[in-house]
């Protein structure tokens, strides 16, 4: 296939406008692609391997052989039809050299002496050669990035998955965590109500017993405060036995 073949879109047949590369390794102008998935699922029109808006990329290195390609091919047609300025001749060849279209009265001159010089059809074929040579070592390339990029996609893809798998671990493990801190917290939570509540029991009956004893030892003062004023002799010396015993 000749260079201009090289750098044709497969759908429009004309020179790549605006390239992109499918995740498959082909490439399409962005607008033909897009307007060949709106009649099919999204899939390359070539080998029909799945894809998807966000998989266009801008295939940079065609666009600019491409650009490259456009102004060689402008150039050699324009010099080709150009007539020299300083001989009044048709530029019908190419200095290797110095790079420039020159007419055979220029080739030798002592400016252009023992350089090498090609018909410009020849030149322009030779320079086709060069390009076709620079795209096939740039579409090599093109395939092992598309190649580390769909490895990198893989890899992105497993390091999400394993993300999500120790999210779910972790979350599972502090489930039980949390279980066994709740299961913790009732348990000490019911061991201090039993213990406080059968300290407040026992203080209870303690404030009880000083109830009683405050009563009976209000009862006794008053008794005796009583019988002090009644000055009976008999019920003094029975009290005061018991108080002393």
């Amino acid at each position: 296939r000749s260079l201009g073949e090289e750098l044709n879109c497969s759908e429009c047949q004309e020179v790549f406008k605006d390239p992109v590369t499918l995740n498959c390794g082909h490439n399409f102008c962005r607008e033909c692609v897009c307007e060949y998935w709106k009649t099919t699922s999204p899939s390359c029109p070539i080998c029909k391997a799945d894809s998807a808006i966000f998989d266009l990329t801008t295939n940079i290195t065609m666009r600019n052989i491409i650009e490259a390609y456009k102004k060689e091919v402008k150039k050699f047609k324009a010099e080709s039809e150009y007539i020299c300025s300083q001989h009044g001749e048709a530029l019908k060849l190419y200095c290797m050299v110095d790079q420039e279209a020159i007419c055979i009265i220029c080739q030798t001159s002592r400016k252009h002496e023992n350089h090498k010089c090609l018909p410009i059809k020849e030149a322009a074929q030779e320079s086709k050669e060069e390009f076709k040579k620079s795209l096939k070592s740039l579409q090599d390339i093109q395939r092992k990035t598309t190649d580390f990029k769909e490895k990198y996609r893989i890899n992105l893809k497993i390091t999400h998955d394993q993300r999500e798998k120790t999210e779910k671990q972790i979350k599972k493990k502090f489930v039980k965590l949390h279980q066994f801190l709740y299961e913790e917290e009732r348990n000490l939570l019911a061991d201090l109500k039993k213990e406080m509540e059968e300290k407040e029991q026992n203080m209870r009956e303690m404030e009880e017993n000083i109830v009683q004893d405050l009563t009976y030892v209000s009862k006794t003062i008053t008794d005796i405060q009583q019988k002090l004023d009644e000055e009976d002799q008999i019920f003094l010396m029975v009290t005061r036995r018991k108080l002393l015993f």
